[in-house]
């Protein structure tokens, strides 16, 4: 397992030198430029150029009903400045009841690329750009890819593969509306556009649409009706979103006409922006990030908190994270391994007992490192991956219950390995017990980093939008946060030499503390079975007690036989613990989330949130998943209380459940639009409003989640 994360976080500079055509799923990218060399301080047009599978789409800035649109983060050299991208034309695509608006087939996202006036001729520039994107048919699945361009320093000499592709694809981007006069208002549930052409030029529009900048303005799969009045002017009647308040200063974004919008009948697409009789700046456009409020950063109100962020803030937040993730259930399981060091290194001396700390705190580190860095180069090679996705994988969790059933049974005193290995190894201890310090920090942060924690999810959320490198500072402040305490108590000797001088009752401590191992492992089992279903759970059960008898035959015949009777006890051990491999492994077809017996949970899916949205009625829905502690805790003590069942049942609020127990693009893709990465996540849209849910804390109490159902149920005021 150690080996396949390694290769992962490997591969995350391989990944930044593509510059041929990338295939990911459903789509190829890759990353042109119009010129082949750059004169210094002249532009330079680049393009993310993504080529569609038959039936698949990406998305436009405001993506729709649904969606994400595509980002890129570039990484240029000194002096090299990079501007916003360069819209093409949409197109509306019908998906059942909404409609979305993306691209189909061959998509040209242009950037223009400021250059210094000076640079190395001899040295090829590298353009690096990290896109990421959502691509989607009947299902959606998240992509991205780090791209980059070598260009050399020259006469600015034309691209003959891309150079007249791109030259066109600049001259289409449509450009502000010239000429006409463009008024906006409301009309009962409706917006009127007015459209007057400049004065003595005949237009004949055939049909015209518009499509928002913002999103929630506009119902999109209503019709939109142009009306061509006795006075040569144009009314565009749009039925307005249910949620839309007219808190706008203006109405902007892009007309679409079949027939020229000038005297030519060239231009068929223009940007616009209308005001807004009586309106005001809108919250989202006038919150700055500084604004968030960090005690309550899961209940922003608009945006996505990722969106938000700056790299200080996100570091400020994953410090913090990781130091709450302390206090969070998911770290319980663990704390066997965590105190049991202490304990035996609270009376030695203070420098072994700082050499402790430090290895822990660089265990938790290295082992942040490797998952983050496996996470972020499998997520840029197009998986749907998020945090905690070691714990979807089956094998890992069956590999995770075993190890620490094991390692139960070492503390129990079953066997003595750690003994063994240090007589064979010529009596040579492992001083101040650092390998196990590290192993520690290892497997503390494998089982208790998936679950997020106050402050984490937005860092999280931030970290997976950046490169590589900028999210690998967020993930190691996040472990030097965790580490934090136990690298605090290692320097502070006095506090751990309160407790009681080694004895006799340290054996029996260390015997204590195995059961909290073995009820992790029971925890593991369990979450097997919500994997792969009881017949998982109950192979597993088996191939543990045949690890046990292995353990306890290798303890009880094979350390002191010698000759023969060696050899038969080192059969049977070998032949059990085959046993148990080959029973053990995984097998079966992933379970699909279902409704809870009672009925008062129902699957989350889009589809469903948006039809009970339009059907007026608020919803809860609970980001979960079976290996996330701090989900079950917020389950079993809030969601199933009485106080909450009432509350549910007396606003009428829908009740869904997002199971991200096995790997689901679904989930995923609709995690990334809250702008978070992992679980627990609980959101609550209201009865109208923006449309942006209220997204509450990771750790629930029944106030919280009444006072927010009485929220939702009075539309979000």
């Amino acid at each position: 397992m150690i080996r396949l994360f390694l290769a992962g976080a490997l591969a995350i500079p391989a990944l930044a030198s593509l510059a041929a055509p990338l295939d990911v799923p459903h789509a190829r990218v890759e990353l042109v430029a119009a010129q082949d060399s750059i004169r210094p301080g002249q532009p330079l047009l680049v393009a993310l150029r993504i080529e569609h599978e038959a039936g698949w789409h990406t998305y436009w800035k405001n993506p729709g009903d649904s969606g994400m649109p595509t980002r890129i983060a570039w990484s240029l050299p000194k002096g090299f400045a990079a501007g916003p991208i360069l819209w093409p034309v949409p197109e509306r695509i019908p998906v059942g009841p909404l409609t979305n608006i993306g691209y189909h087939g061959e998509t040209l996202l242009l950037t223009e690329i400021t250059t210094p006036k000076t640079f190395a001729a001899d040295v090829p520039s590298r353009i690096e750009a990290k896109a990421e994107w959502l691509i989607c048919k009947e299902i959606c699945l998240p992509g991205g890819a780090t791209l980059s361009l070598d260009v050399p320093a020259g006469a600015g000499t034309p691209d003959a593969r891309w150079a007249q592709k791109l030259r066109d694809a600049r001259a289409a981007v449509p450009q502000p509306l010239q000429g006409w006069k463009v008024t906006a208002k409301p009309s009962t549930d409706h917006i009127v556009l007015h459209l007057e052409p400049p004065g003595g030029v005949q237009h004949q529009l055939g049909s015209l649409v518009f499509h928002p900048d913002d999103a929630e303005i506009v119902d999109y799969p209503s019709p939109q009706t142009l009306v061509h009045e006795d006075t040569g002017s144009y009314r565009l009647e749009l039925t307005a979103a249910p949620t839309f308040k007219g808190n706008i200063a203006a109405l902007s974004g892009l007309l679409v006409a079949d027939a020229g919008l000038d005297p030519s009948g060239k231009v068929s697409a223009a940007t616009i922006s209308a005001a807004w009789p009586g309106g005001a700046p809108t919250a989202r456009a006038s919150a700055p990030a500084a604004a968030i409020d960090a005690q309550q950063i899961s209940a922003a109100a608009r945006g996505t908190d990722a969106d938000r962020l700056g790299l200080a803030l996100a570091l400020t937040f994953a410090f913090l994270g990781g130091l709450v993730l302390n206090l969070m259930p998911c770290v319980f399981p663990v704390v066997s391994i965590k105190v049991l060091g202490f304990v035996e290194q609270a009376h030695g001396s203070a420098r072994r007992l700082r050499a402790h700390g430090l290895t822990f705190a660089a265990g938790i580190v290295v082992c942040f490192w490797i998952v983050a860095g496996s996470l972020i180069a499998l997520r840029a090679s197009g998986q749907a991956l998020g945090w905690g996705y070691q714990l979807q994988s089956p094998p890992i969790v069956a590999g995770l219950a075993t190890l620490f059933f094991v390692l139960g049974l070492n503390l129990s005193g079953v066997f003595e390995w750690g003994l063994k290995l240090q007589t064979a190894a010529g009596n040579a201890p492992d001083r101040g017990g650092l390998r196990g310090a590290f192993f520690a920090g290892l497997l503390a942060t494998v089982v208790a980093a998936p679950c997020t924690a106050p402050f984490m999810g937005a860092a999280l959320g931030y970290a997976l939008t950046q490169p590589a490198l900028q999210a690998m500072v967020v993930f190691t402040a996040l472990a030097i946060g965790m580490a934090a305490p136990y690298v605090a108590l290692s320097f502070q000797p006095k506090l751990v030499r309160w407790l009681p001088r080694p004895g006799r009752w340290m054996e029996t401590f260390k015997q204590v503390l195995a059961f909290p191992l073995y009820l992790t492992a029971v925890w593991l089992v369990w979450v097997l079975g919500e994997q792969l279903g009881i017949g998982a759970a109950a192979r597993l059960l088996a191939a543990l007690v045949l690890v046990a008898a292995a353990l306890w035959a290798w303890n009880r015949f094979l350390a002191p036989a010698h000759g023969p009777r060696r050899a038969v006890a080192l059969v049977a051990v070998v032949a059990l613990l085959a046993a148990a491999a080959l029973f053990g492994w995984p097998a079966g077809e992933p379970r699909t989330a279902t409704a809870d017996a009672s009925g008062r949970w129902t699957p989350y899916s889009d589809a469903a949130l948006q039809t009970e949205r339009a059907n007026g009625r608020a919803v809860f829905v609970d980001f979960t998943a079976a290996w996330c502690v701090t989900c079950q805790v917020n389950k079993r003590l809030v969601l199933e209380s009485d106080a909450v069942r009432r509350a549910f049942a007396d606003h009428g609020v829908v009740r869904m459940r997002a199971d991200w127990t096995n790997r689901d693009a679904h989930i995923t893709a609709a995690l990334a639009r809250l702008g978070r990465n992992g679980v627990p996540v609980y959101a609550v849209y209201s009865t109208t409003g923006d449309g942006a849910p209220e997204l509450l804390p990771e750790l629930l109490t029944s106030d919280i989640v009444v006072r927010a159902l009485e929220r939702a149920a009075a539309g979000g005021s």
